[in-house]
């Protein structure tokens, strides 16, 4: 292994391509804590065997590869695992086994997995180890966590007890950042370890390929990082080309890379468990031994339980913290709407609210922008510099709700960052495009000094003639400067943000709609919108349409006055959404709205009745002339033409009017019309067969 020279951008990037591509699931090899058997898919035939497994088994190579999988592991065995493995990848507990071996009974931890088309059995020695005594240990977790009240106590509980456990050196609670950068939060060690705690680590320790692997098998154990690993012999099956995938099991050797990483570190023991939260790898729990650890499966398990009770209770922990924040924000909108009948003008709204909105959201600036007019408390940009980010914010979050950034250099809102706000939330206010608003809030730069376990970096080298990326060799602090950014905005802070937002249009809205008589039509047109027609096409909505059906049949029955309903959908309109994504299907809605509308009777109204299906109420027209209309407005829909979009057709069921039907079977009526056209081909009008 050389030092290498200086590299061009090109060979790194190969090295790190190829570092990415390391296949450590499939090692062809195991650690030496236990033995290793490949059947194949029906569990008759042994194909690979691991070549300590007479030292675990006590059945030479020779004898095991010419054995049946009933002669090397049992009946009894053989019938538990096809019955396990029918319906499931693997064994979904492990399986205690007792074998005579060396005329000693053995007890043996039996893991079996299926690993493409064969089935893996993994077996270890099982140490005697009170396994009473590790049900009390999860007891008293479980009593424990139930009394912690705060994730950062809960965690260093959790190390503590696991090292007390386990007898590692250093147990650690690893978490990833949103890049994958990880953070020591929380640690118990001996006095000879040294400490990590608050130290950062690289995405690059545990690149992706391993992270996936946490999600397929949540315990990685390796009691001793100085043994040889244990080839696979043969070393490829016989019947099978495809190298063994050990993903799934507990003795997979560990990759080259890793040991020389556990080596630099001065672990020579290392046990993880993923931490994984409602929605990805949260963490991981890291224990490392500075000299070999024999851990037993049980206390693996045992480890892997205390992490399992752990975890939901530090996302019901989380929880209550977010929770408390909405509350504070749920109160301050309780004040705010207490506030409809003052009408104040925005601008001494927002002061009377401001700080507290700042403290409760941790920011140092907020802003109201609206129709061109700036109102705002703290430290903010420019009022011309926040005209413009709104001007930009309506173009690039055209459909309203919130954007953020930590970083607003890296924005085109660059050029307005003022000073150290680096920071933005930004909350449009509901609104038509006319009194479009947005709330924004900023936040200064949060510069951070970083210490790193070593610095963050692997170091090239040539091996073999060949560039590889290898692990850096020093974990001593290293500490960088970290800034440009602010704090991040969680989920919780972008929706009360949200929440303030509507409710501060609601009485911004107010405050014009008392101030400005000549705006009063207008208010009223768009209260009556939000009552009557439907937001996308701006058709009469389902309420106002059933109001006038029953108008309608008032006046047929006490008049005679016939009419007709036309119910129709967009054929395929599933397909639209699917294949081009829901904004295509909208368009296509829309549209199709103006060309019906535009071929209908001045007596005739139209509104959208759910989904993609709209309702035509027929007014002064019998069976004959709904049919002819129901025609027209099918050839008008297959007119409609969107570029990059199919061809649209429509489906139309007509039902008319008869004495004694009420709305809802006129519909019915309508509906199964509708089905028998979509039945008999779709891009039809059919009126439903009804005896006379």
């Amino acid at each position: 292994m050389t030092q290498s020279p200086l590299y061009s951008t090109v060979e790194i990037e190969e090295a790190l391509a190829a570092c990415a591509r390391e296949p450590v699931h499939i090692p062809g090899a195991i650690q030496p804590v236990g033995a290793l058997i490949s059947l194949d898919g029906k569990l008759q035939q042994v194909r690979q065997v691991s070549a300590n497994l007479a030292d675990v088994l006590g059945v030479t190579v020779a004898d095991a590869l010419a054995s049946t999988s009933t002669e090397l592991l049992g009946k009894r065995l053989i019938a538990a695992l096809r019955r396990e493995l029918t319906h499931q990848e693997r064994l979904p507990s492990a399986l205690n086994v007792r074998r005579r071996v060396g005329g000693h009974q053995r007890r043996l931890h039996v893991v079996a997995y299926r690993s493409g088309s064969r089935v893996v059995v993994e077996l270890e020695p099982l140490a005697h180890r009170d396994e009473r005594r590790l049900l009390a240990v999860v007891n008293e977790w479980l009593l424990e966590v139930g009394a912690i009240d705060d994730s950062e106590t809960l965690l260093e509980a959790l190390t503590r007890r696991v090292r007390h456990l386990t007898g590692h050196d250093r147990v650690m609670v690893y978490r990833f950042d949103e890049h994958w950068n990880g953070q020591v939060v929380a640690e118990a060690r001996s006095e000879q370890a040294g400490s990590f705690l608050g130290h950062h680590f690289p995405a690059s320790d545990i690149p992706a390929q391993v992270r996936h692997l946490y999600d397929i098998n949540r315990v990685r154990s390796i009691p001793n990082a100085t043994s040889d690993s244990i080839p696979l012999v043969p070393l490829q099956d016989p019947k099978d080309p495809e190298p063994l995938d050990l993903s799934r099991g507990g003795l997979r050797a560990v990759s080259p890379i890793h040991l020389e990483y556990l080596q630099h570190m001065g672990v020579a023991a290392s046990l993880s468990v993923a931490m994984h939260d409602e929605r990805r790898l949260w963490g991981l729990l890291a224990c490392h031994g500075l000299t070999p650890v024999d851990l037993p499966a049980a206390v693996r398990d045992t480890v892997r339980a205390l992490v399992q009770i752990a975890m939901p209770r530090m996302m019901l922990l989380n929880t209550r913290a977010e929770s408390r924040l909405l509350q504070s924000i749920h109160d301050s909108r309780e004040l705010l709407v207490g506030e409809r009948g003052r009408l104040e003008e925005p601008a001494a709204m927002l002061r009377g609210h401001a700080q507290q909105w700042l403290d409760l959201l941790r920011a140092a600036g907020v802003a109201l922008v609206r129709d061109g007019r700036v109102s705002g408390v703290g430290r903010l940009p420019h009022d011309d510099s926040l005209v413009c980010m709104a001007a930009w914010l309506d173009e690039a979050a055209s459909f309203g709700g919130t954007w953020n950034t930590t970083a607003l250099q890296e924005t085109p809102l660059g050029r307005y960052q003022v000073d150290d706000l680096c920071g933005m939330l930004a909350a449009s206010l509901p609104g038509d495009d006319a009194s479009r608003g947005w709330l924004m809030l900023f936040r200064p730069e949060r510069r951070e000094i970083r210490r790193w376990a070593g610095k963050p970096e692997d170091v090239p080298m040539l091996r073999d003639g060949r560039l590889v990326l290898t692990p850096r060799r020093s974990f001593a602090q290293w500490q960088d400067e970290f800034g440009g950014h602010s704090l991040p905005w969680t989920v919780i802070e972008r929706r009360a943000a949200s929440d303030l937002a509507e409710d501060f249009a609601v009485l911004v809205s107010g405050h014009e709609i008392a101030q400005l008589n000549q705006r009063l039509d207008r208010a009223n047109r768009k209260l009556k919108t939000l009552a009557y027609n439907d937001g996308l096409t701006g058709t009469w909505n389902r309420y106002r349409m059933e109001q006038a059906l029953d108008a309608a049949l008032n006046a047929a029955d006490r008049h005679g006055q016939p009419f007709a309903v036309l119910l129709f959908d967009v054929d395929h309109f599933k397909d639209f959404n699917d294949t081009h994504g829901h904004e295509a299907g909208d368009r296509v809605l829309i549209a199709l709205t103006e060309t019906i509308l535009a071929h209908l009777r001045e007596t005739d109204t139209l509104g959208r009745w759910g989904g993609e299906e709209f309702l035509v109420l027929a007014d002064h027209c019998d069976h004959d002339g709904a049919m002819m209309l129901g025609e027209r407005l099918r050839q008008a829909a297959a007119g409609v033409s969107l570029e990059g979009l199919e061809p649209v057709t429509i489906s139309i069921g007509v039902a008319a009017w008869r004495q004694g039907d009420t709305r809802k079977a006129l519909v019915a009526h309508a509906d199964r019309a509708m089905y028998a056209a979509k039945q008999a081909g779709r891009n039809r009008v059919v009126e439903e067969t009804r005896e006379p």
